[in-house]
């Protein structure tokens, strides 16, 4: 999935959750960690592998099921420290929605689902091209584009539709956080 994929699943679930389960939007903090969480398993895993070289492939430390939970104990103790533990219930959602996403992005494109994307370091993914950064997403951003223009309409096309209306019109429903807090700053601003 593409990163604004991964920001858009987590944030459906997790103000969904908060909506139901809390009868309140996220903030603009918690948007900004499910930001960070949404992010976090490509931006440990994929320099690794694809720039540094230090694991085999693009899903390692930060896509395992065994390590997400240590991930988000430190994303607790962070947040403790700051005095907002649910910035911690934000970033984690969004962290373990990644892997979920990955595996649901398979399931759309009709591909085979090798559960071994979550289970480093008891496994890990074959290993693919041995390209850097810039070559794999080149080549990803390129299949992208030719898969929208070539294949009309598949599931994965419309859950990707779906997805993003849902996250446009929940963000809108929430007060838009982080756009409504900087409007906000910057008027305030203004007037002074």
């Amino acid at each position: 999935m593409w990163p604004w994929e991964h920001l858009a699943f987590a944030y459906v679930l997790y103000s969904l959750t908060t909506n139901v389960v809390f009868r309140r939007s996220p903030s603009a903090g918690e948007t900004i960690a499910i930001a960070v969480g949404s992010q976090f398993p490509d931006l440990l895993d994929k320099p690794l592998a694809w720039t540094i070289g230090i694991t085999e492939t693009g899903y390692s430390v930060g896509h395992s099921i065994f390590v997400a939970p240590f991930i988000c104990l430190a994303a607790y103790a962070v947040a403790a420290r700051l005095g907002n533990r649910t910035l911690a219930s934000a970033f984690s959602v969004a962290l373990v929605s990644h892997p979920i996403a990955d595996i649901l992005n398979r399931v759309l494109r009709g591909e085979v689902v090798d559960p071994r994307i979550v289970l480093w370091p008891i496994a890990s993914p074959p290993v693919g091209s041995q390209s850097g950064f810039i070559d794999h997403f080149r080549r990803y951003f390129f299949r992208y584009v030719h898969h929208l223009l070539t294949d009309g309409l598949t599931p994965q096309v419309a859950f990707q539709s779906l997805l993003g209306l849902s996250v446009v019109a929940i963000w809108l429903f929430d007060g838009a956080p982080v756009a409504a807090d900087l409007w906000r700053a910057w008027r305030d601003r203004s007037r002074q």
